[in-house]
């Protein structure tokens, strides 16, 4: 995964690297779950919520290789507008380590993962690296990775950007780099 180094924002930061390695070594050993978890969210940029609510009917593995982001507050209705995330090797390799008879992609015991259970963990992963590992902050690292992959100059990469991270609005996207990070410039988008 090649995520970029942290900028300076104002009060919140990506993780690097190094922190990611860290990481996935520490989840490794206590649940691996948790570890396709964390990649699965690194390389998708999906919300707590979507990830949770993603069962094997959103899933194309096969003939256009994509998964449609299923809304969390209605994960059984699919609507045709929902953002697609296109499967790479990596994810492909996830998905098939992750391959089971229950509905939800991420599930234990044929049971659908809860939002707390992975706040729960992640807290615990936290206090046990030195790390703070949130789900925003997980998010965050995926954006800004595809920030400097894009380098949004015009309003078309704006909302490319925007697309990845299923935002309604482009304006709602730029907020959003520009209200944790400092560095970006405070233009208008065109």
């Amino acid at each position: 995964m090649d995520v970029t180094s942290p900028l300076s924002p104002t009060g919140f930061r990506i993780l690097s690297s190094a922190e990611i390695e860290e990481l996935c070594e520490a989840i490794h050993s206590r649940d691996p779950w948790f570890e396709y978890y964390l990649k699965f969210a690194l390389l998708t940029g999906m919300r707590r919520g979507e990830i949770l609510a993603l069962t094997w009917h959103d899933v194309d593995l096969w003939l256009n290789r994509e998964i449609i982001v299923p809304d969390p507050r209605q994960p059984y209705y699919r609507d045709p507008k929902c953002r697609r995330i296109p499967i790479d090797e990596i994810l492909l390799g996830i998905l098939l380590d992750l391959r089971s008879p229950s509905r939800w992609v991420f599930q234990k015991t044929g049971r659908r993962m809860l939002g707390s259970t992975v706040s729960l963990f992640f807290r615990e992963l936290s206090v046990q690296t030195g790390i703070t590992v949130t789900s925003e902050r997980i998010r965050m690292t995926y954006a800004m990775n595809r920030y400097h992959q894009l380098r949004p100059r015009s309003r078309k990469d704006w909302e490319i950007l925007q697309e990845n991270l299923g935002h309604r609005d482009v304006s709602t996207t730029r907020n959003y780099f520009q209200r944790h990070f400092s560095e970006l410039p405070s233009q208008s988008v065109n």
